[in-house]
């Protein structure tokens, strides 16, 4: 008996093993859901656009160009407003620094004579300061970060309109931004076709916060405080600070977007800007396999999440549908995947007990 007790074991050991299949660990892939739905749904669109192409535009050079150049600002915003959701906090604000950074710099250049290198400062510097204010109020006061970034998405409305209201229409009014050529070549420039500037400026972003996240001791610290806070704190990592840099990304993050945007339509306009672009940002986070309570998401699933709302934008314009289907159909991202995180949480503590 003694004999073919080791033997039990190796063999109950040798039941207990799993091979890792590459499908395995793909499935294991938090954004596995959304390679798999986004990939579908646009294998679908071009085999329908090479069928009809007359019918359905989708593959034509314009409309490719207009995607080229739309999902690289929602996507730079959604990186950052991702990366703080991964650390387990929220930013209802960005929106409002994505307008008033921009705003700011047009108005620095055509009514306080700045230069341009000055008014590229003054819009990063506003990303910075809200950045720190949410931080700090969030970890210092120890204010939920749903409630603090909230009165701070209302503060830098009124702020907008402060700078932005016409005296005689009570309008806010939009500001021209022309930084130069040269500028607006590197920003936002035709590569070629349909291939423009800011989509490498996205790419380029999105690369860096892959190895920020996964490469980096403090990424892995944001990994660490959105999945178990407590934990984390004791294995000696300084959760305030990480969250504090995870708000700045975020704001930064959120005025680099915005300078983008306005560069390439040569204009800030509040009314189309303030709000709406913050439900988008986190609808494409949730869609792209981010928890919502944290600890769990990947760079892949968020630049895919915003693809997703953008290209099915694209299509509503193409088959000519309202704008407000758009909203429907963001609002339903949000209560489904309020739902699959709800689920999932529920499952992980049920494994733990």
């Amino acid at each position: 008996m003694s004999v073919s007790e080791p033997n039990a074991g190796a063999d109950a050991g040798v039941g207990r093993y799993v091979r890792q299949t590459p499908w395995t660990r793909f499935r294991r892939y938090s954004a596995a859901n959304i390679v798999v739905l986004y990939g579908t749904f646009l294998l679908t669109l071009i085999v329908v656009g090479l069928v009809i192409p007359n019918d359905f535009r989708f593959l034509a050079a314009g409309n490719l160009g207009v995607l080229f150049q739309t999902i690289p600002t929602l996507g730079i915003l959604a990186l950052g407003v991702g990366l703080l959701m991964i650390a387990g906090e929220f930013d209802l604000s960005v929106a409002g620094v994505y307008t008033l950074a921009p705003y700011l710099m047009g108005l620095s250049m055509n009514e306080w004579g700045w230069p341009l290198w000055a008014a590229v400062l003054l819009a990063l510097f506003v990303g910075l300061v809200v950045g720190i204010a949410n931080g700090l109020i969030t970890t210092k006061l120890v204010i939920p970060s749903f409630i603090a970034t909230l009165g701070m998405m209302f503060f830098l409305r009124g702020v907008v309109r402060f700078f932005s209201s016409d005296p005689k229409s009570s309008s806010s009014e939009q500001v021209s931004i022309y930084p130069g050529e040269t500028f607006e070549a590197v920003l936002t420039g035709n590569i070629a076709g349909p291939l423009y500037a800011q989509f490498l400026w996205f790419i380029f972003f999105a690369v860096l916060a892959y190895f920020f996240l996964n490469r980096h001791r403090l990424g892995n610290h944001f990994l660490a405080v959105g999945g178990n806070r407590e934990a984390a704190i004791a294995v000696g990592v300084n959760v305030n600070q990480v969250k504090r840099v995870g708000f700045v990304i975020c704001s930064v993050g959120a005025a680099i977007a915005g300078t983008i945007s306005a560069t390439r339509v040569n204009a800030i306009i509040p009314a189309q800007t303030l709000t709406g672009l913050e439900l988008q940002a986190i609808a494409a986070c949730v869609v792209g396999g981010v928890f919502l309570f944290g600890g769990r998401g990947t760079v892949l699933g968020i630049c895919l999440g915003v693809a997703l709302i953008l290209t099915v934008d694209n299509l509503l314009i193409l088959l000519r549908a309202p704008g407000v289907y758009l909203q429907g159909f963001v609002g339903a991202i949000v209560i489904v995947a309020v739902i699959a995180n709800a689920w999932f949480a529920r499952r992980v503590g049920g494994q733990q007990d």
